[in-house]
């Protein structure tokens, strides 16, 4: 029998939070305008765990590092004892075994902070040490699964646009009116005229306007959008060249070994859309310029290559890959002598399957092409292999071998050793060249449809270099070797590059040394590697001379890998053990590959400026000068700090009091934080909600 005042039990007990629970991201955890809510310090109090937690999660999504818990308890009534939050690279690095190869994000990083309860049933910070010894960046931070990891309320509020929703970015409208006299000299068709005659740019309905209000917002967006729009002697359209900001400040970076990519075009798409592509340091593509050609005559090559000279105000590459095509060939050879021209073998094996797919013995002579261009590592060896596919197959009146033969230094590998490539064009049987807008053009793409989404595409794009520099300084690969030198380039190489260095690392078992001449201080070695055939199961031998000085420690194998790709072949990496050589010689270890290769290139800009004589001069001078100082902000992730400057030197240039040769001085205004030291508690600030869903730290 039930007594009469007694309380039902409760029908939901308190549940003891999970340590997922704990992980989950709340969304009110954004930061806004960069508001500063403190650091942690011994001392501070908290009402609850979820106080404690949401804090130290807004300083790390802040200064730019995730957090994981370390050690919790819990009552069993759900009131929090211990709480050990760490930052997400805390712990030791845990190697799977070596055919996972998942890389690892742990480096047992120190920071880390610990509440306990006290008596007075506060959580009561007992240890917070800052230090990291990795680097933290907060452009980063996005990257990190405790900011990518919602719950699924979360979830829902995110896609309903409630609190915490990210905010959606709303198409700029510009005005239009003042553009009319530019769309009718560059567009000054009728409606209903189509362009069907040779050298003229084939639109579709649409595609007109979509490109001039393409034009009109990315000039708005930025002033050093650069375009160029070529006109036939009756105001229509023939050629068009563009290129954004972004593109062509990357080109000086990037700018040892360029791609002309025209496979829209030979594939004669709807679209006849070229692009100019580069490299990376992670190995990615980079876009660097677009243009619509009406034809692919030389004339149209030659306005194409001129106009993109001029866009890089006058800088050459060092080196060019193009398909194989006379109207290209004539075009590089005007406007650009003496840049190194590649044509590019991935494209020539695709049209030898096009040219020969009708000869009886198609099969034979695709095998016999193949093995003379990717398997000769001589001149003689070349020639030989060369006559023999001409001879055994009775060719000697094919007009497409025989030009092909002509133009032998543009494409065979062996006579292009010695320039430097970027890894840029294939050179394994296996490898293939993918196109920049790769998946969002196809056959049938109007102009119009690919304008009206080529932001969102180079968005992506940029993302992934973003995603690709944060695993490059936040995640470090398992070794696949107990060698120094794979140690060595794992601290300065991306990621990317890194990988490809451990392949070649991994190559080394299948190499045989053999030294076959050791006189002085140079040594000639013969590499004997083992090589899987393509279907993984057959083997054949084959062997590879390097060339070593002991004194210069100058290494030089006959496969040119390392001129081609600018990573040591596996060959030239078997030499170097069978010497002992516990080091990659530091001419080996290119700059182009580092981590920090963009930093690398800034600093290494001349310092002297020039002063013009004249003010527009010293205005075009100074505009240059200024998109160098954007892209240092950009790369050292101090957006805020180089707004600050910027209204600064704005404020000093304006004042009366200065003048040209006043010496400017930056002073240091780095905040101090001053703990809150009122009697009792000590953070009646932290734990009070400042609107943006977190507490506030001490004042500043």
């Amino acid at each position: 029998m039930e007594t009469e005042g007694a309380a039902p039990p409760p029908k939901n007990p308190p549940r003891r939070p999970r340590r997922r629970d704990l992980n989950a991201l709340d969304p009110y955890l954004e930061e806004s305008d960069g508001q500063d809510i403190g650091i942690p310090e011994v001392g501070m109090v908290f009402n609850n765990h979820m106080e404690v937690n949401r804090f130290y999660r807004r300083y790390a999504r802040r200064v730019g590092f995730g957090v994981s818990v370390r050690r919790s308890s819990f009552s069993q009534e759900g009131t929090c004892l211990y709480l050990e939050l760490m930052c997400c690279k805390g712990g030791r690095p845990r190697y799977e075994p070596k055919f996972r190869k998942r890389a690892s994000s742990t480096t047992n990083c120190p920071a880390r902070i610990r509440v306990k309860l006290w008596g007075d049933k506060l959580l009561h910070v007992e240890l917070a040490n800052l230090d990291h010894n990795h680097p933290v960046s907060p452009a980063m931070a996005r990257f990190l699964n405790s900011y990518k990891q919602l719950s699924g309320p979360a979830k829902r509020r995110l896609r309903m646009g409630g609190p915490g929703a990210m905010p959606v970015e709303e198409p700029s409208k510009m005005p239009v009116d003042k553009l009319g006299a530019l769309e009718e000299l560059l567009f000054g068709e009728s409606k209903n005229h189509k362009f069907v005659e040779r050298g003229r740019l084939k639109l579709q309905p649409g595609d007109s306007e979509a490109l001039r209000l393409f034009f009109t917002r990315m000039q708005a967006k930025n002033a050093n959008f650069f375009n160029v729009i070529d006109l036939d002697d009756e105001g229509c359209v023939r050629n068009v060249f563009w290129a954004d900001a972004w593109s062509r400040a990357m080109y000086e970076y990037y700018n040892d070994a360029i791609t002309l990519d025209t496979s829209y075009v030979v594939s004669k798409h709807d679209m006849p859309l070229v692009t100019f592509l580069g490299v990376n340091h992670h190995g990615q593509s980079v876009l660097l310029g677009c243009g619509l050609l009406s034809d692919e005559t030389a004339e149209t090559y030659t306005w194409l290559f001129k106009a993109w000279v001029a866009c890089m105000s006058g800088n050459l590459p060092k080196a060019i890959i193009t398909d194989q095509c006379r109207g290209i060939q004539s075009a590089v050879a005007e406007v650009v002598p003496g840049v190194r021209h590649r044509i590019c073998l991935h494209q020539i094996m695709k049209k030898a399957a096009d040219q020969l797919s009708g000869l009886s013995e198609y099969k034979a002579i695709s095998k016999a092409l193949q093995k003379a261009a990717y398997d000769s590592l001589t001149v003689d060896e070349f020639e030989g292999e060369w006559s023999t596919l001409i001879t055994y197959n009775g060719l000697q009146g094919h007009d497409w071998l025989r030009s092909l033969y002509e133009c032998r230094f543009s494409w065979v590998p062996i006579f292009l050793k010695d320039a430097f490539w970027a890894g840029m064009s294939a050179t394994q049987r296996s490898e293939t060249i993918t196109p920049f807008f790769e998946g969002y053009v196809d056959l049938k793409t109007s102009l119009k449809q690919f304008l009206g989404k080529y932001v969102m595409i180079l968005q992506s794009k940029y993302e992934k270099e973003a995603q690709a520099d944060f695993e490059t300084f936040h995640k470090q690969r398992p070794p696949v070797s107990k060698f120094y030198m794979e140690e060595q380039l794992s601290n300065v190489y991306t990621h990317n590059m890194f990988k490809k260095f451990q392949d070649e690392i991994e190559a080394i078992m299948y190499c045989h040394v053999s030294l076959m001449n050791g006189d002085g201080p140079i040594s000639t070695f013969n590499v004997k590697e083992c090589i899987f055939l393509e279907d993984g199961k057959r083997t054949m031998s084959k062997i590879f001379a390097v060339t070593y000085n002991t004194e210069e420690k100058d290494i030089t194998c006959i496969c040119g890998g390392f001129q081609f790709s600018g990573i040591l072949c596996r060959h030239s990496l078997s030499v170097l053990k069978f010497q002992q050589v516990r080091e990659v010689p530091s001419q080996y270890v290119l700059d182009r590959w580092k981590k920090d290769f963009r930093q690398l290139h800034v600093m290494g800009r001349l310092s002297s400026d020039v002063v013009p004589d004249n003010r527009v001069d010293r205005y075009d001078y100074l505009s240059m000068r200024c998109l160098q100082l954007v892209d240092s902000a950009v790369l050292s992730d101090k957006y805020r700090l180089a707004l600050r400057l910027v209204r600064e030197v704005e404020k000093f240039l304006l004042n009366s009091n200065t003048h040209d040769d006043t010496q400017p001085r930056i002073k240091s205004r780095i905040p101090k934080v001053k703990p809150n030291t009122v009697t009792g508690q000590n953070l009646v600030n932290v734990v009070t909600d400042n609107g943006n869903g977190g507490p506030k730290g001490p004042e500043v």
